[in-house]
């Protein structure tokens, strides 16, 4: 008789924590979906029970595959939807107030409130990384709750030129990325900047020297490290880029100019595909 009660009670214990949270959840990504679609949230989170502030800090979330996803003895559903969970339950305890999100195995949207400090949303970044064991990186545009959806839009738009840029992994503000951002305008000077590359089309191999050593801060162990060869290897590319393009990425002012140009072509390349499709 002990058994049945403990198993009948644990049962029913169970099954209404599971409502509970579904519940919960249902009504974080409702609201959540309203702020991003400016849709009006009074009575929303009224019923919710959750706080509507003034100014939120809105993220553009991606997350990476985790290394096991791609274990074909895995299944790979499985294996991202722990990490989803992983990284949920850390915002959860992160954070001090109920963080609303629209959150998917790849990434998302993440709202808080733009009382959380800057350093504390560096550190958030850290620990959901962590949590997710895979490196996460975030945009953030903080904006007034009336203009979130402009604000989405564009943290995902900064975030779509971290990643086509191999930037590391972190978070990013638009001060960040002002001159990144400004670079994808379409314009005469977008079409310029991208055809200073060209001259390395036939090059791959200096193409990805060149990217390679901009994303990580012109470092030149580490780019030799990542690219799998010597130093002196990528002195070398280096040279030859400066004479194949006119622009010496060891000084400032050729940097200046090929780092522009990286930029827009990712942009132009991105869009020219679109269009083939």
């Amino acid at each position: 008789m002990l058994d049945t009660m403990t198993t009948t009670v644990s049962t029913a214990y169970v099954r209404e924590l599971k409502t509970v949270v579904t519940e919960h959840h249902t009504a974080v990504h409702t609201l959540t979906s309203a702020l991003l679609g400016g849709h009006p949230t009074t009575t929303m989170a009224r019923e919710c029970g959750i706080d509507i502030t003034d100014t939120y800090h809105t993220l553009a979330l991606h997350i990476p595959p985790h290394p096991d996803e791609h274990n074909p003895l895995l299944d790979t559903k499985i294996v991202a939807r722990r990490k989803l969970r992983r990284l949920q339950a850390q915002l959860a305890t992160t954070t001090h107030t109920t963080p609303l999100h629209l959150l998917s195995t790849d990434g998302g949207t993440l709202l808080l409130p733009h009382t959380t400090p800057t350093d504390t949303l560096h550190h958030l970044i850290t620990t959901l990384s962590q949590a997710a064991r895979v490196p996460v990186t975030a945009t953030v545009v903080t904006a007034a709750t009336d203009d979130i959806p402009s604000a989405a839009d564009q943290a995902h738009q900064l975030l779509d030129m971290v990643t086509r840029l191999d930037l590391e992994p972190g978070l990013y503000r638009f001060d960040d990325l002002a001159l990144e951002y400004q670079l994808t305008r379409p314009g005469p000077g977008l079409e310029f900047l991208r055809s200073l590359l060209v001259p390395l089309d036939e090059h791959p191999e200096l193409l990805e020297t060149l990217r390679t050593h901009i994303a990580h801060n012109l470092n030149r162990q580490k780019t030799a490290r990542l690219l799998h060869v010597h130093t002196n290897t990528v002195d070398y590319r280096l040279k030859r880029i400066a004479s194949l393009t006119g622009f010496d990425p060891t000084h400032a002012a050729g940097l200046w100019y090929l780092r522009s140009a990286l930029v827009a072509r990712s942009y132009t390349r991105d869009q020219a595909e679109s269009r083939a499709r």
